[in-house]
């Protein structure tokens, strides 16, 4: 089976098929993420966006449950859900990865909310990868079987939708490392890219007319376009297929809101990265927001027994990868071996 070699880079390069052309053979193309809500409501400050979120949060079904993780997002939205929702909180089995569940578990009892904590192990990953990508038609985002096995567990309570918290960061600058200077397009790229496609394919193909189409008509980088329009709807992609695959809807209230104005970013280079929705933890908490990273997977730890790629399209001698790296090559193979197998 011949695959496309713009696909297999777009992959590496953005952990999905960035334009809805693409696809891996003319037969076996993924779907195109939805959008959050077909309605977005704008919000200019903090008071508009608690309104909003308590009016979306509040107008939820009670078979509605909650993807919660130790940080800012989730903690706002789950101080504005009904008491006694059932919070889901994943935690990774591996030696020395850090769990967010304690954390979470004091969030969640502070706002009488029910928790539960899905561990999720190295053996879930190789025994579920390869399904939830077939549901996908696509090789997974490194969050996919985690977020599968959450959704699993809220499917086995009884629940039929899970309200997530992404969005937030690609919509009120959360991801202030790639908002922290202006950057060129070509510096913006090499910076972003996940896997140079060059190290890895034999055949690989340039994706830098992905990030032109953000060129500003100076050479510069319209960062926060491209994440709302590149790096958001990736992140959508892989939230909606773990959910779907396991029988849950989706619900991303952050995904709903169009921040007017656009973000200042002097603010966030000056270290009030999502200063919007930190003055609304503050609001709702009394105390400042944690700092934490997203969803933190023990893949260094997981993938570092791995022996490199077999397949005949990728190159044996990739160099250094990290975990992370090693693990989206890991499943571009496993995807295609599937496909190949049928």
């Amino acid at each position: 089976m011949k695959f496309d070699p713009r696909a297999l880079s777009t992959f590496l390069a953005f952990r999905w098929l960035v334009d809805p052309r693409l696809a891996w053979t003319s037969e076996i193309r993924p779907s195109w993420p939805e959008a959050a809500s077909r309605r977005r409501f704008r919000v200019a400050d903090t008071h508009d966006i608690e309104t909003t979120l308590r009016a979306v949060c509040g107008s939820l079904e009670r078979n509605t449950g909650l993807l919660l993780s130790a940080g800012m997002d989730s903690a706002i939205l789950a101080a504005l859900m009904p008491q006694h929702t059932i919070a889901f909180t994943v935690e990774f089995d591996a030696p020395g990865a850090r769990s967010e569940a304690p954390d979470a578990s004091l969030i969640a009892r502070k706002l009488g909310l029910r928790h539960e904590v899905v561990r999720v192990t190295w053996s879930d990953y190789e025994r579920w990868t390869v399904p939830v990508a077939r549901h996908k038609q696509a090789p997974l985002h490194p969050v996919e079987v985690g977020l599968f096995l959450a959704a699993r567990a809220a499917r086995d309570t009884g629940l039929t939708r899970l309200v997530v918290g992404n969005g937030a960061d690609s919509n009120f600058g959360g991801l202030d490392k790639l908002l922290s200077r202006n950057w060129t397009v070509r510096s913006f790229a090499q910076r972003y890219c996940f896997v140079d496609p060059a190290r890895v394919l034999v055949s690989p193909t340039d994706v830098t007319d992905v990030f032109e189409r953000f060129d500003r008509g100076d050479g510069s980088m319209d960062v926060p376009a491209f994440l709302r329009e590149v790096h958001g709807p990736g992140i959508t992609q892989a939230f909606q297929n773990a959910l779907s695959a396991a029988g849950i809807e989706m619900i991303e209230p952050y995904e709903m809101l169009e921040l007017e104005g656009g973000l200042d970013l002097a603010r966030i280079r000056h270290g009030e990265s999502k200063y919007l929705l930190r003055s609304l933890f503050r609001r709702l908490f009394g105390f400042d927001a944690p700092d934490k990273l997203p969803f933190i997977r023990p893949m260094d730890t997981w993938m570092s027994v791995w022996n490199g790629p077999h397949r005949p399209e990728l190159r044996p001698d990739t160099g250094p990868l990290t975990g992370e790296q090693r693990w989206l090559v890991w499943c571009l193979e496993r995807f295609l071996d599937a496909l190949e197998e049928g």
